[in-house]
């Protein structure tokens, strides 16, 4: 008979048994919900179960830590084919990608002001991802300038919208559809807000609304340099 393979024990007398891919993987669950800081050895020895010299048997530092769950992230970030004969759509698809790998880590998108972060240590599809995006602006007749003005504008859109729109909206909260809390104005019942209230009874549009009104907005962005540009 054949002989079958075995999977690995997760547990061993209670205890996880420790990979470095469970590592990065709890690392990154951490960074996500409270940022790289976060992630010190005993904290990550903690929330593991484990000792903090078990963690030096699979990982040489904490440096080692930061890179694996930057690295776990990163392998998630596959946007789809990118065509300039549907540019717009491909447009929205690469922002799509973007916003499912940021809502699900939005902490850990601050690892640039969290970390100093060694270049060999950089993602290829940190690389990769990028060429592709600016390959496809230039192949419907954009110059290399203004497809990295467009790629820039559109990853601190992305960025922000990760933390300031779907990250509150992951939150139990009734404010989180309103422009400010209700009790804010309320603090503040003697400043004059005429506008501000008014705006405030206004509701506010989903998330995914939000998220296709600023894919619209880099749409319109794109083609207007094509305009410009014939």
């Amino acid at each position: 008979m054949p002989a079958t393979s075995r999977r690995r024990p997760t547990t061993r007398k209670g205890r996880p048994v420790l990979t470095r891919e469970a590592i990065a993987a709890k690392a990154l669950e951490m960074a996500g919900t409270q940022g790289f800081p976060s992630v010190t050895m005993r904290a990550l020895a903690a929330e593991l179960n484990v000792t903090v010299r078990a963690l030096y048997n699979y990982v040489e530092d904490r440096q080692d830590v930061v890179d694996l769950a930057l690295g776990l992230m990163l392998d998630s970030w596959n946007p789809p084919p990118l065509d300039p004969t549907a540019w717009e759509e491909s447009v929205a698809g690469y922002a799509r990608s973007l916003r499912k790998l940021y809502r699900r880590w939005p902490r850990a998108l601050l690892v640039s002001l969290d970390e100093d972060a060694p270049p060999t240590s950089v993602h290829p599809n940190r690389l990769l991802n990028l060429d592709r995006f600016l390959q496809l602006l230039h192949g419907i007749g954009i110059g290399f300038p203004t497809a990295l003005e467009v790629h820039r504008h559109l990853s601190l859109l992305m960025l922000s919208f990760a933390l300031v729109v779907d990250r509150p909206a992951t939150r139990a909260t009734t404010d989180r559809g309103t422009l400010v809390p209700d009790v804010w104005l309320a603090a503040h019942a003697d400043l004059d807000l005429p506008a501000l209230r008014q705006a405030a009874a206004l509701p506010i549009p989903t998330a995914d609304t939000q998220f296709d009104q600023l894919v619209s907005v880099v749409i319109a962005q794109i083609r207007s340099h094509l305009d410009a540009s014939t």
